[in-house]
């Protein structure tokens, strides 16, 4: 069994990779690697503090949608959807719960452990907003 610790590293760690991948695909989109000197600074800071905008939102977003299914804000809406898939699927209708049950088996099986999405992105927002900062030093 691996150590807390480890498996914290690793969640941090995945999860900062994926936010520099879409950070390098933002920047990759926009700027001509062939030329990079055409691209005046300021441009560049630009571009990197939205590169870095766009992960640390997305972690943030993903981080409250866990809060708020956690919370049970969507359980309504997995509900329906359950079921919607199962009358789909022949003789599914007939294994159908009902509501309280659903909740029940939900609260059961809550997730833990998704703080990490709100760090990452904070820390993704924090490096843009010192890009926005010298962006608006030289704009």
């Amino acid at each position: 069994m691996r150590s807390p610790l480890a498996k914290k590293l690793t969640k941090y760690g995945v999860s900062s990779a994926i936010a520099l991948l879409i950070a390098f695909a933002f920047v990759a989109l926009r700027v001509d690697f062939h030329n990079p000197a055409a691209t005046p600074l300021v441009d560049w800071y630009r571009i990197l503090c939205d590169a870095f905008t766009v992960p640390g939102l997305l972690f943030l977003m993903f981080g409250a949608f866990m809060s708020l299914g956690n919370q049970g804000a969507l359980d309504g809406v997995g509900y329906v959807a359950v079921n919607a898939l199962k009358m789909l699927i022949p003789g599914g209708a007939m294994k159908m719960e009902r509501y309280k049950e659903y909740l029940e088996r939900r609260k059961a099986n809550r997730i833990k452990g998704y703080g990490f999405l709100y760090i990452v992105g904070i820390f993704c927002m924090a490096i843009s907003g010192v890009f926005m900062a010298l962006f608006y030093s030289l704009y």
